[in-house]
């Protein structure tokens, strides 16, 4: 199962299993994945899983955050994430393996 880790200046913070069909990213409780930091918009960015695909195929996509959302450095909007892609959120990395 993929899963995405997340570090704040390289100290993992906590594991996040994908085993639901999205996950929001985000500073509002509401959110799956809740980064409390003001870097981090309300509603930052969602994981997707792909339907009807035999892999787990993800795909991240930026919610018109404020500081944007990077994939290995990239700003991005939509990317489909391979493993060990890292996405940076603020000052905190989300690694998905």
């Amino acid at each position: 199962m993929s899963k995405l880790i997340l570090k704040f200046h390289g100290v993992i913070i906590k594991e996040y299993n994908l085993d639901k069909p999205y996950l929001t990213i985000g500073r509002n409780d509401d959110n799956d994945i809740c980064i409390d930091h003001m870097a981090v918009s309300s509603h930052h960015a969602r994981i997707d899983k792909a339907e009807d695909t035999a892999e787990d195929c993800y795909t991240v996509t930026e919610l018109n955050s404020t500081n944007g959302t990077f994939v290995n450095g990239k700003k991005m909007t939509t990317t489909v994430l391979k493993p060990n892609d890292w996405i940076a959120i603020g000052k905190h990395i989300l690694y998905f393996k």
